[in-house]
């Protein structure tokens, strides 16, 4: 039995006491191991009403009881006049009239029409989850409701509070109307839905049951309901009364948690702007190709709570570049430069001349800004929502946290170990400084009262496989080479925050220390079905033609033998070499280009070359019918389920980004992108970087995957990944209780 509360209800709001009450017995009445799920204030909006009333106050789903709806009222018996059909006339309260079991009746049948999309909870057009609608009465005892005469067929159904002892309330719930126990694949099913998984779900129909091809393998992985796992949804679900961080391992689900909680926050307004008439919230990103994915998820988990259109939404939402301009559109800086008096909006080739010494160009002028007395600074959203944190430095983080109204509501979500360009994870010393005590400004430790965490820690990850994400982190941060780690984890928590398993001391320089990823950290669709020998491929070649006329031929067996699609499949090429009086992109794009059109293959190029035949809109990434080619700021936040990391012995080439670290990085994003499959390739077979993947692989490709490594001197190291996690609260089941 789980339980999460998606709630912000206190004691002092109207009828909150008796609520939290019933709450708190409800889950008392059930067994820890039995299979249900309970919701304190599931988050589907009926809007209009009191704002106390527009979601159910309590969902269970379980699998003897099916569905279930719990209303619960405050009143006391005095205060009921009396019951006419659905109608309760009320006395001595400011609401006249209530219609508890109404109300939940119609909650529920709305919860039904999302079951009945799933083809495994329909029979004869009729959903197999029974619906039972309840009113809850913590403050009435039975005697004084059945004295009132509130009994026989037509009466309510109701618990009261003199049945609130934990035997007496399941034995309550146990006299149900007796339906058929949901399956097992039914509760699940069911369970999948309620977890708000359909809106990043696949097809609905089934996988095959005995794939061969590639395609039908991909099938498995992107057909039928995704569920969300209940830290997932605690982190949607629930809105910070102030600022909050997400840090998730690569694949965790950030984006969509990121997208899933600002519909949260537009769909029930009241809950967090309850004095804003409009509350205004803005969703930034770095990748530009982001933005359609971003829209619409945020679109669809909108419509997922409100049964609305976005547009329909009592609150206003800019989802917006972190840059912006006139031609590349709006963007958080340009919003808030064109609001500052005395300074001017630059575009990036303003800010290259202005601040060539400058590597983060929007971090220049993002101090512009800042430098602006502080009077003059706007407060132009309630609420700000960053993806990709890890890709923004400390002042634009700030210029959004002084953006913001009073409550500072800054939300960002952040994986270190995809920064392209800062090293230092955006922690929130790092980001906002500390005084003179040495206390951070801006504090995250802890729980915020009666309400989520200030910071969560996402360990699982759900999109690459597990001996390809294991591949990622050993080769993003040199565990295996040559000369040592360019970068590693140096606690044993930074390790156990990734979903990690580590054995060995890092007290002691040189010795062994062993990685294990358990299972249960990497749930991929294909783990226990798929060799994980074939998820990542190597191969390294003598020449840049054969690299790139073998992976051309692997792309046409991809799509005309193994049934992938075009659009599932996706190239990044790596290296800063110039080739024949090009770019290296330039390059492999003609080349790749020419070799596939002899496939009748079309490659789109997801990079702004106007020049270029094939380079799209900087908003688009993937196109129906085409395989992408793609820069790797580009890729970044978005997946395929077949990536060819072209170049990838690049990672050695000094001349190139500046450091191996930004290298190392550059490759771990790449590899990450990858649903299901990844194919490595490079040139210089001597290379003591096909060595390290050779050495790598041996140990991932087992059943039982593992990576060992010789404990480095921290001094020899580049970067330390891991900030002190000694404030950092982690959540567990017992936070949703």
């Amino acid at each position: 039995m789980e339980y999460l509360s998606a709630s912000s209800v206190s004691e002092s709001d109207p009828g909150g006491e008796a609520e939290l009450k019933f709450w708190n017995r409800l889950k008392r009445a059930f067994d820890k191991d039995e299979n249900g799920v309970l919701y304190h204030q599931y988050p589907i909006i009926q809007k209009g009403g009191n704002r106390f009333d527009r979601k159910p106050d309590f969902v269970l789903l379980h699998e003897n009881m099916g569905l279930v709806i719990l209303e619960c009222k405050g009143f006391t018996i005095d205060q009921i006049d009396r019951i006419e059909g659905d109608t309760w006339i009320l006395d001595g309260v400011t609401q006249k009239t209530a219609s508890p079991l109404e109300q939940a009746r119609d909650q529920g049948y709305h919860l039904q029409s999302y079951f009945q999309r799933e083809s495994q909870l329909r029979s004869a057009g009729q959903c197999v989850v029974s619906m039972t609608p309840i009113v809850a009465l913590p403050n009435i005892d039975r005697s004084e409701w059945e004295e009132r005469g509130f009994t026989g067929p037509a009466a309510p159904r109701v618990i009261t509070g003199d049945e609130l002892g934990a035997q007496t309330l399941r034995g309550r719930l146990d006299q149900l109307p007796n339906f058929d126990p949901l399956s097992e694949d039914q509760y699940d099913a069911a369970r999948a839905v309620l977890s708000c998984g359909q809106p990043i779900s696949g097809s609905h129909g089934s996988p095959p049951d005995d794939p061969t091809t590639r395609g039908e393998h991909y099938d498995v992985v992107t057909t039928g309901i995704r569920e969300l796992d209940m830290r997932q949804q605690e982190i949607g679900l629930r809105i910070p009364p102030g600022p909050q961080q997400i840090r998730g391992i690569a694949g965790s689900g950030k984006t969509v948690l990121v997208a899933m909680k600002a519909a949260r926050m537009l769909s029930d307004p009241d809950e967090w702007a309850p004095d804003v008439e409009t509350p205004r919230i803005a969703l930034t990103f770095n990748t530009k190709s982001l933005y359609d994915h971003i829209t619409s998820l945020t679109e669809r988990y909108y419509e997922q709570f409100s049964g609305e259109q976005l547009a329909e939404a009592d609150a206003e939402i800019d989802i917006i570049h972190g840059w912006g301009g006139v031609q590349t559109g709006d963007g958080v800086y340009y919003r808030v430069v064109n609001n500052v008096e005395g300074v001017d909006y630059r575009t990036y080739p303003d800010a290259k001349s202005a601040f060539p010494e400058v590597e983060d160009k929007l971090e220049a002028v993002s101090q512009e800004v800042l430098d602006a007395p502080k009077e003059h600074l706007p407060n132009l959203w309630d609420a700000i929502l960053v993806d990709e944190a890890q890709d923004f430095g400390p002042k634009f983080l700030n210029m959004c946290l002084e953006s913001l109204t009073d409550d500072n509501r800054l939300i960002w979500a952040y994986d270190e170990a995809q920064d392209l360009g800062s090293l230092e994870a955006p922690s929130p010393k790092n980001l906002f400084g500390s005084n003179d005590d040495g206390n951070v400004l801006l504090d995250l430790s802890g729980t915020y009262k009666n309400g989520p965490q200030k910071t969560y820690i996402m360990r699982k990850a759900y999109r690459s496989p597990r001996p390809l994400l294991m591949s990622a982190h050993a080769l993003g941060m040199g565990l295996k080479r040559d000369d040592g780690p360019v970068q590693m984890i140096t606690r044993q928590d930074g390790w156990e925050n990734l979903g990690y398993d580590i054995d060995g001391d890092f007290r002691k320089t040189g010795s062994e220390a062993i990685l294990t990823r358990p299972p249960e950290n990497s749930p991929h669709p294909l783990q226990d079905n798929y060799p994980p020998e074939k998820h990542l491929t190597h191969q390294s070649f003598a020449s840049k033609a054969d690299e790139i006329e073998w992976v051309a031929e692997q792309i046409r067996k991809d799509i005309f033998e193994k049934g992938l699609d075009p659009e599932d499949l996706l190239v990044i090429p790596l290296s800063g070499q110039r080739r024949c009086g090009k770019s290296n992109r330039e390059f492999v794009e003609s080349e790749l280009a020419h070799s596939l059109n002899a496939f009748d293959i079309e490659l789109n190029a997801v990079w702004p070359d106007r020049n270029s035949s094939t380079a799209n809109d900087d908003k688009e990434f993937e196109r129906p019918g085409e395989v992408t080619l793609s820069g790797i700021n580009r890729a970044k936040g978005n997946e395929a389920a077949s990536i060819y990391v072209m170049g990838a012995d690049s990672t050695m080439e000094e001349t190139w980004r500046g450091s191996e670290l930004h290298r190392r990085n550059e490759l771990f994003v790449a590899l990450t992108r990858s649903r299901a499959w990844c194919t490595v390739t490079g040139t210089t077979p001597e290379s003591a970087f096909h060595s390290e993947v050779e050495a790598v692989l041996e140990e991932v490709q087992d059943e039982q995957p593992t990576i060992s490594f010789n404990v480095p001197d921290t001094r020899d190291l580049d970067h330390e990944l891991e900030e002190d996690t000694a404030d950092l609260v982690d959540t567990g089941l017992d936070d949703f209780l």
